[in-house]
C-alpha cells in the first residue's frame, strides 16, 4: 500500500514534458520545443542558393536568442539547440539570404 501511494505521489508531482512545433516548414525546415529548450528540424532544407536559417528561441523571463546556421541542400536532422533557463514559449525558424 505505501509502494502504491508512493507510486501515485511521483506520478503526479512528476511535470508533464510536452513537445510542441511550428505549423508550417520553412524552406524545408522548422522549429520544435520543449518545457525549456528548442531547436530547429529539417525534412529537406531548399533555401537555395545560401541554405541559411534563422532559429528563435523565445524564452520566459530572460533576453530570447536568435542562432543563424547555414546548412547543405536537402539536409535532414536536428540542428541548432538552445536551453532557456526557465520556460522557452516557442521556436520559429525562418529562411535567410546571407
Amino acid at each position: 500500500m505505501v509502494t502504491a501511494l508512493a507510486a501515485a505521489a511521483i506520478g503526479i508531482a512528476a511535470p508533464m514534458s510536452s513537445a510542441s512545433n511550428e505549423s508550417t516548414w520553412h524552406e524545408g525546415c522548422r522549429g520544435y520545443w520543449y518545457s525549456t529548450s528548442g531547436h530547429g528540424y529539417c525534412s529537406n532544407a531548399t533555401n537555395g542558393p545560401s541554405y541559411g536559417y534563422w532559429t528563435n528561441y523565445d524564452c520566459d523571463f530572460e533576453i530570447d536568442e536568435q542562432h543563424h546556421d547555414n546548412l547543405y541542400s536537402g539536409y535532414v536532422g536536428k540542428y541548432d539547440t538552445y536551453e532557456c533557463t526557465f520556460e522557452i514559449n516557442k521556436t520559429t525558424v525562418s529562411p535567410s539570404s546571407v
